[in-house]
């Protein structure tokens, strides 16, 4: 079954939410640490390679992890039978390309445009690793059954959402300003590492493409949408070091926890 609510539109955004088993009552016995979170980083964006499909913003805490991404509907229209093989090669680790004719290949193609494939695809080959990590080698699944995925169906739901997973770290009382967390899509871009350009450039491809290509419109402004709240709240917690100065409503949705981020199928400001 699809874990995600398609959409008509030609670009879809969603908030996905992936945990390990419930740590209410104080069980962290799978808990992740940094050496974890970064190999469930590198996977992640390793499948982004291999797969249609972007990610825009990201954060990996100790029992959960945060991903917006986005689905193109025709994504696989530009993609030919050649470089499906190529990309197939490269998640199967053979030597040699198949025939692109085969349908082998014409199946894996359709699977590249498929979230439901990749997520499934993300926790499996994290909890194989996983599995052999420390003295005992542990067994069976690591995650909980289903992940979670919230529709974003306009710009402002969108950002907004964004600017909410960067946050995580900072609400849970890790780090003081998120660009310090070292798992989160913020501190990419602010390093301008390999990642955080690439992020940077699908955020801006994604925003240009959900309203109408926005021309005369450079790129800087248009990413100013998405980092100019994040900018704000950073420089304030520099200077300040706290949220007092700040508008009420910022705080509110930035700094708060809202389960609306989670919970609901789909989100839309109007």
């Amino acid at each position: 079954m699809k874990r995600y609510l398609d959409a008509e539109s030609e670009l879809s955004f969603y908030h996905v939410i992936i945990k390990v088993p419930d740590n209410t009552f104080g069980n962290k016995e799978y808990a992740f640490n940094d050496v974890h979170k970064r190999r469930l980083k590198d996977v992640f964006f390793w499948l982004e390679g291999i797969y249609e499909l972007k990610c825009l913003c990201y954060t990996i805490m100790s029992t959960h992890a945060h991903f917006v991404i986005c689905r193109e509907k025709d994504a696989l229209d530009h993609l030919s039978l050649k470089a499906v093989a190529l990309r197939e090669q490269n998640y199967r680790g053979r030597k040699y390309a198949l025939d692109a004719r085969t349908c082998e290949i014409r199946d894996f193609r359709e699977r590249l445009n498929d979230l439901s494939d990749f997520m499934g695809n993300l926790q499996k080959r994290f909890t194989r690793w996983y599995n052999h990590q420390g003295v005992k080698t542990r067994r069976g699944q690591l995650f909980n059954h289903n992940f979670k995925s919230v529709l974003l169906k306009d710009t402002k739901s969108l950002v907004r959402c964004m600017q909410y997973v960067e946050m995580n770290a900072v609400r849970a009382k890790m780090v003081k300003m998120p660009q310090d967390y070292e798992f989160t899509s913020w501190a990419d871009v602010m390093k301008r590492n390999s990642i955080g350009h690439r992020i940077k450039a699908s955020i801006i491809a994604c925003v240009r493409c959900f309203n109408g290509g926005m021309k005369g419109v450079s790129d800087t402004q248009v990413f100013r949408l998405y980092s100019a709240r994040l900018k704000l709240v950073c420089r304030v917690l520099l200077e300040i070091g706290s949220f007092t100065k700040l508008d009420r409503s910022m705080v509110d949705e930035l700094y708060h926890r809202n389960g609306i981020w989670s919970k609901a199928k789909y989100i839309s400001s109007a």
